[in-house]
């Protein structure tokens, strides 16, 4: 939001994520009804600092990010709506633990807020904290969305009511171990933020999903209300008309869809407006041997590489707005225009502004670019598609709400036993011609029969082990799939991660890692993270030194003289990783391990020169 232009600017999400060149982050909380493996990759990259001008990052930098942020970022979501990418990479599999889900039943309540909480530390040990609200799932999809950054500085900033609530309700949802959800929302309190230009914040408004909040209602002497939403419902729009006093002009923007839903009552505003309705991710996506589409192309929402996120034509922003006079007050955030959002049945968040005229020429701009439609004469009466589908989002919900599996493997066959006193017949839904299938990350989904409280997954080879697993439900040609968390008993731990990654680096990639953190000069390794098609498994060969960009003595040396600590954390990724890479190479390519051994004899030898134990630890 700015108060210079007419329009609101279209800036990139992930650019309110990023640390700045001197700082890291330390701690990130996100929340988000959906979410897909893409975009959580992506966000990784962003608060590593390691993603590229287009939003993407190579198998290096991924690797970096995950080793950097491991136990310090939580995306918490809607149990049922995390999407499988259209082309899932292996590596892929190591995302689970950044992963929590919400086990609200969506046929009461869902977890809807779309938040980021993000506390930073500069080289001189300054904490900065940063703070989203909008409407932006975690997904692909490129809509019409708004969000509102907060950053911390004492110049200008002040306390906001409501924030600590967030923050503690975010850090109880992580349940990241050394974060205590008292202490952190205590300390939110007392950060003075700053706001964008023609902004003040009156408070955030956090509703919990237990139904004890009320809808803001127009108060009398209201010149105008605009309503924006994807979703409406008749008695949320109904309370937003001004009970006494002069009439007040009322817009409504929403989809066709919502507008041929609700029907002929929508005569009462005055200017009635469509856009597109939004994306969403594909229900049920082709498997990825048939997909043709580039993930890397999927993960950014176009091909052309703009830093800027493309606008999409769909409309995913939630806004109300309410003119009395010189006063302008802007409700945005998670919140559809719905009695179930406004009045806490689902865990939302919205931030309530008071904004200057030129913040409301950005709202009339969106306004300008819907198109003016009549209210129907009568209510749309779905047909057997629109019946058919319904009928899937119920059986996943409830799959979802009834979900008590964990995953364990014994050797390397995996299986998933649900346990629950409420479903020991396993999650399936209520109607019983639908069925249930479940499946690995990567493999096939098999049936899982109904009564039956166990199911096999067949072999999954370490590198590959994830709590992520597949479920589809499905009646005769049509199908929904998505993918949810099964906990690993016992957990998988960073040997997982270690198996993961020397696959997916090979010995090309993780030299290229280590030149890249002894170089820590921003450069950009080769190859994009979420294309497993463009990845380069070829080897070295007998000479390292035709390539450029493998580690040197000198960039070694440098590295240490540099910044001890930074070096001693390099040493650490080396010893984890580089036995497990000469084993893999030794497997495939003789010249390869042979290169690998004399770089390891090169790094022990520097080591003990230093002064270094095999930890990279100094007396």
């Amino acid at each position: 939001m700015s108060g210079e232009v007419e329009s609101w600017p279209a800036l990139s999400f992930l650019e309110g994520l990023r640390p700045g060149p001197d700082e890291s982050v330390e701690l990130a909380l996100l929340a988000s009804y959906s979410a897909d493996l893409g975009t959580i990759g992506a966000t990784l990259l962003a608060l590593a600092g390691k993603d590229s001008d287009a939003g993407r990052g190579s198998p290096s930098d991924f690797a970096d990010a995950v080793e950097r942020l491991r136990g310090k970022v939580r995306i918490i979501i809607q149990r049922g709506r995390l999407a499988k990418m259209r082309r899932t990479p292996r590596i892929a599999a190591v995302l689970d633990q950044f992963v929590r889900e919400v086990d609200f039943d969506e046929a009461t309540h869902s977890w809807h807020p779309k938040a980021a909480l993000v506390r930073t530390r500069s080289e001189e040990g300054d904490i900065g904290w940063r703070l989203w609200i909008g409407s932006r799932n975690l997904t692909e999809c490129v809509n019409r969305d708004i969000g509102l950054l907060l950053t911390s500085g004492a110049k200008g900033g002040s306390p906001i009511p409501g924030a600590d609530e967030l923050a503690r309700a975010l850090a109880d949802r992580a349940a990241l171990k050394g974060v205590h959800s008292a202490a952190l929302a205590t300390t939110i309190a007392k950060v003075a933020w700053r706001a964008p230009a023609g902004v003040r914040v009156e408070r955030i408004r956090w509703s919990a999903g237990n139904g004890e909040q009320t809808a803001p209602i127009p108060p009398t002497g209201t010149d105008e209300v605009v309503i924006v939403s994807p979703f409406i419902d008749k008695t949320f729009l109904a309370r937003q008309t001004p009970k006494s006093g002069k009439p007040a002009r009322r817009v409504l923007l929403t989809t066709m869809r919502e507008i041929e839903r609700v029907g002929p009552s929508l005569t009462a505003f005055d200017d009635l407006l469509a856009l597109d309705a939004p994306d969403y991710p594909v229900g049920d996506p082709e498997p990825d041997s048939v997909s043709s589409t580039s993930s890397a192309d999927v993960a950014d929402g176009d091909g052309d590489g703009d830093e800027e996120e493309q606008i999409g034509r769909g409309l995913h922003a939630k806004l109300l707005f309410i003119r009395a006079g010189r006063k302008r007050t802007l409700w945005l955030g998670s919140a559809n225009a719905t009695m179930r959002a406004w009045t806490g049945r689902n865990a939302e968040v919205t931030a309530e502004l008071l904004i200057t005229d030129a913040i409301e020429k950005g709202l009339k701009a969106l306004l300008g670019s819907a198109r003016l439609v009549q209210a129907p004469d009568t209510e749309y009466a779905p047909d057997a598609a629109m019946l058919e589908e319904e009928a899937l989002e119920r059986a996943r919900a409830q799959v979802a709400a009834r979900w008590a599996a964990t995953l364990s493997i014994d050797g390397d066959e995996a299986s998933l036993t649900h346990r629950s006193d409420l479903y020991p017949g396993g999650p399936h839904p209520d109607e019983s011609d639908i069925v249930l299938e479940v499946g690995p990350l990567h493999g096939e989904f098999i049936i899982w029969p109904a009564q039956q409280d166990e199911v096999r997954l067949g072999t999954v080879v370490p590198a590959e082990r994830s709590e992520f697993v597949r479920l589809r439900v499905s009646r005769g040609e049509k199908g929904l799939s998505w993918l949810q968390r099964a906990p690993a008993e016992p957990p998988f731990g960073e040997d997982r991660d270690r198996a993961a990654f020397v696959r997916f680096l090979g010995a090309r990639g993780f030299l290229l890692w280590v030149a890249g953190l002894l170089a820590d000069d921003g450069r950009l390794s080769e190859g994009d993270w979420a294309d497993e098609r463009q990845l380069n498994r070829k080897a070295l060969g007998a000479n390292p030194a035709l390539d450029l960009s493998l580690p040197t003595l000198e960039e070694m040396l440098a590295a240490w003289a540099r910044d001890r600590d930074n070096f001693r954390e390099i040493e650490r990724r080396v010893s984890d990783y580089l036995p497990a890479v000469l084993e893999q190479a030794a497997e495939e390519d003789p010249q390869t391990a042979a290169m690998l051994r004399r770089f390891n004899d090169l790094w022990s030898k520097l080591r003990i020169g230093l002064g270094a134990n095999i930890r990279g630890t100094h007396p």
